[in-house]
């Protein structure tokens, strides 16, 4: 009986230790997307990809390949007209008022509204030593995926 009683608190302590670094995990990634987001609403960073410029290693260089394709098939719009942090071509929206969610799943899911219009975006953040960079995006469908497809299409 007292074996069972040790195993069982032995149990529980390590699953809280498991949700506290869940929770520190979460609390990171959010942190990071809200710098993320105050880069993408900054003025002075206008015409810069933010979305290349938090990138994991690999999101990065898809990113350049497809800014390859786009430089080389001048009028085609690889980069989409949108923006992919919010939706649409101009945006009203406050930090402020951007809510961030850990999921279930380890995604970090904005949401917000442009212009009256709710918004979600999901992301895949991975942090390693105090670094987070993001290694996709889900608006609904993966960002990295449509990178890719035009990679290996070659064109836009």
């Amino acid at each position: 009986m007292k074996l069972q009683a040790c195993l069982l608190t032995v149990g529980l302590i390590v699953a809280t230790g498991a949700y506290a670094d869940t929770a520190a995990q979460s609390t990171e990634k959010i942190n990071f997307l809200k710098k993320v987001y105050a880069d993408a609403l900054n003025e002075d960073l206008m015409g810069v990809d933010v979305v290349k410029l938090h990138g994991s290693k690999e999101l990065r260089a898809l990113i350049g390949k497809r800014d390859a394709i786009a430089d080389a098939h001048q009028g085609d719009m690889c980069e989409w007209v949108e923006n992919t942090l919010i939706p649409g071509q101009d945006y009203d929206v406050k930090a402020h008022q951007i809510q961030y969610t850990a999921l279930s799943n380890g995604r970090i899911q904005v949401r917000a509204k442009n212009f009256g219009q709710p918004f979600k975006i999901d992301f895949d953040v991975k942090c390693n030593a105090g670094t987070c960079k993001i290694a996709d995006l889900f608006n609904p469908q993966s960002f990295k995926q449509s990178v890719t497809n035009i990679v290996r299409k070659g064109t836009c």
